[in-house]
């Protein structure tokens, strides 16, 4: 699907007699060409010039949903593919949910000097990787995006050999730039000076401190801000896109898709989703129980997939613990085992499904053999699972 997107974003820009450019040949030929005949210095327009000397299906899609005064475009809901525009803020992206595909994101500040600086970042994580900014100042006598190359000063992570993404402000006005190597994630942090970002400091980042925050309107969450939480998150996965859908219906008194099914118990917290047709089945569960220490409680989700009454196994099904902290009001992974959950799958196994309780503390674990089902029960004890 993706694939045919691009396929005809391309042979739109040809029947325009427009020849879209390789990010290559942007990356070489920006930095000593000149745009002129940019007759203002609004967002839309600079992008617009930009677009016409070095012509992407990217920008031309920012465009387009600029010209019809949209928000939000998407363009491929298999991968998530969606222009996002915050004319507000000065502001533009083209982004999926970490696939393989092109990406960039633009945006502007303005200089004390009545100028403006444009900033237009462009990439494609596929090998080789690729990642560049297009820095021009508006010169509103001349009417033109003038280069500017070195607008970084002596910082250059284009030369060094490990990875590197820049993130341009969507609010505010500092510029991140991420560097991972085999000692982790270090941030650097340009702010902003009135003219260009200034380098000022560069910290390391614990990626596995970021968590998923629950929003909430109590003082203590109920099973609906863990099931928004989780399903807020942009790389779900194919074992959500189902019950996704069903939650937005859900949430907003609408009617379920045929074949779908949904239960929200917030006494018990616990929510079921069921999708079947003639062939399969999918289950997503939900349920949730406080610690004992009063300060966390844990969540689990489970994933099951069934086809002509048979358990299939994919890359999504399973079950997924998540630790909330009452104090920062997010959501961190746990780890099975590290909850007393550990057992073998026996040989022979053809399949695994999940019983979360609607009602109690136990959790039912199903192995499928041939000669029949082993079911395996753990209990969670405020502190962690013990086995029935």
């Amino acid at each position: 699907m993706k694939k045919l997107m691009l396929l005809l974003m391309a042979c739109l820009l040809s029947w325009n007699t427009v020849v879209a450019q390789s990010l290559e040949d942007i990356e070489k030929g920006w930095k000593t060409k000149t745009i002129d005949n940019v007759v203002n210095g609004s967002f839309g327009i600079m992008l617009e010039r930009f677009d016409q000397t070095w012509p992407t299906w990217m920008v031309s899609s920012v465009r387009d949903a600029m010209e019809k005064g949209l928000s939000k475009v998407v363009l491929d809901e298999e991968t998530a593919l969606k222009v996002i525009v915050d004319s507000k803020n000065g502001y533009a992206e083209v982004s999926d949910a970490g696939t393989d595909g092109e990406y960039m994101s633009a945006c502007y500040w303005n200089r004390t000097n009545g100028h403006k600086l444009l900033a237009i970042c462009m990439g494609d994580p596929t090998d080789p990787f690729i990642e560049f900014v297009c820095f021009y100042d508006y010169d509103p006598q001349k009417k033109a995006l003038i280069p500017e190359p070195d607008i970084l000063g002596g910082f250059r992570p284009w030369t060094v050999e490990e990875p590197y993404f820049v993130r341009l402000p969507k609010q505010g006005k500092d510029l991140l730039i991420d560097m991972y190597n085999e000692e982790g994630h270090l941030r650097h942090t340009f702010t902003w000076n009135g003219m260009k970002p200034v380098f000022s400091k560069t910290e390391e980042v614990d990626d596995t401190d970021t968590g998923i925050v629950v929003k909430t309107k109590g003082a203590q969450p109920n099973i609906k801000d863990f099931v928004s939480a989780i399903l807020s998150q942009e790389d779900m996965g194919e074992g959500f896109k189902g019950v996704r859908q069903s939650w937005n219906l859900y949430r907003n008194g609408m009617k379920q898709m045929p074949g779908d099914e949904i239960i929200v118990d917030v006494r018990n917290g616990y929510m079921g989703y069921e999708s079947k047709d003639d062939e399969s089945r999918h289950v997503v569960e939900f349920c949730y129980w406080n610690c004992a220490e009063r300060q966390h409680k844990l969540l689990a989700v489970s994933i099951d997939c069934f086809q002509d009454g048979k358990p299939v196994m994919t890359e999504t099904t399973g079950v997924n613990f998540y630790m909330y902290d009452n104090a920062t009001r997010k959501l961190k992974i746990a780890y099975g085992p590290e909850l007393g959950l550990d057992f073998e799958i026996p040989p022979g196994c053809t399949g695994v499904t999940h019983e979360l309780p609607r009602q109690g503390k136990t959790i039912v674990i199903n192995s499928h053999l041939p000669s029949g089902k082993i079911a395996r029960r753990f209990t969670w004890n405020g502190s962690k699972f013990v086995k029935d």
